[in-house]
């Protein structure tokens, strides 16, 4: 596991003390979720004040609706890295932070061709073309992002097919989205409180939290699995996973 740890210098009267502000486990075993948040993006997109609290709150909601999940890691801002995201193949480091949990958030600035990172590590943007995902854990990934999601003619083949390999859903947007801190949160309420299925959990957080946008998710299906029906582990029925898709299915609605 890749070990990465940002220091935060705290100047006190007489003494200066390292606190750890990013921490991350040893490889994830049981039912893992992690989250990663950019807010701060160093000029290179707006700040968005509300990603990092967003991430925290999704962390707080796992704890509380949960004795058997843990979070596995949490990057922030400038430790929140693309190769994070990146398939191992394709020089990435996905097999140790974020294919390596069961569920994943990201929340920050995004379009149809991927989402954006503050920082240069090892792009500043996770590309389609860089993501192979659940072909060694990861069952759900929620992209609090701007039009990743986008409705048109090529989203099968950007987010689609050439990213599902076990990976049973993306959870995002069709539209821009407005930074909300909520999302994750009421995610997991429902998700996990009222044992809600995926899909659904994740369209009433998008429409508790604002009006006027597009939410959206991509599903994948193959002869055996059944991802319409999946819950959260632990938490109902859950799919075995889509190796191997042989369908896509995609979903959107307004928050109206």
């Amino acid at each position: 596991m890749y070990n990465r740890t940002q220091l935060s210098l705290l100047g006190l009267v007489g003494l200066t003390s390292l606190m750890p502000i990013q921490t991350a486990l040893a490889d994830c075993s049981g039912r893992c979720a992690a989250w990663e948040a950019v807010g701060e993006y160093n000029g290179t997109n707006p700040d968005l004040p509300k990603t990092v609290p967003e991430g925290e709150k999704f962390q707080d909601a796992l704890a509380k609706h949960s004795s058997t999940w843990i979070n596995d890691f949490a990057w922030r801002d400038n430790a929140a890295w693309e190769r994070d995201f990146r398939d191992e193949t394709l020089g990435g480091i996905d097999d140790a932070y974020g294919d390596d949990v069961d569920l994943l958030l990201f929340a920050g600035h995004g379009n149809s061709s991927g989402f954006y990172f503050g920082v240069n590590q090892d792009d500043l943007q996770v590309h389609y073309n860089d993501a192979i995902l659940g072909d060694k854990d990861l069952e759900w990934l929620i992209v609090d992002a701007c039009q990743v999601l986008k409705d048109d003619a090529g989203k099968w083949n950007r987010w689609g097919w050439p990213v599902f390999e076990g990976l049973h859903y993306i959870l995002g947007y069709s539209t821009n989205t407005f930074d909300k801190d909520s999302r994750g949160e009421d995610f997991l309420k429902y998700a996990m409180k009222y044992g809600w299925r995926v899909k659904s959990a994740w369209v009433k957080a998008t429409i508790l939290s604002e009006n006027g946008t597009t939410a959206a998710y991509m599903r994948a299906d193959n002869g055996s699995s059944d991802t319409y029906n999946d819950h959260l582990w632990g938490f109902g029925f859950t799919s075995s996973d889509p190796d191997n898709p042989t369908t896509l299915y995609y979903a959107s609605w307004s928050t109206n």
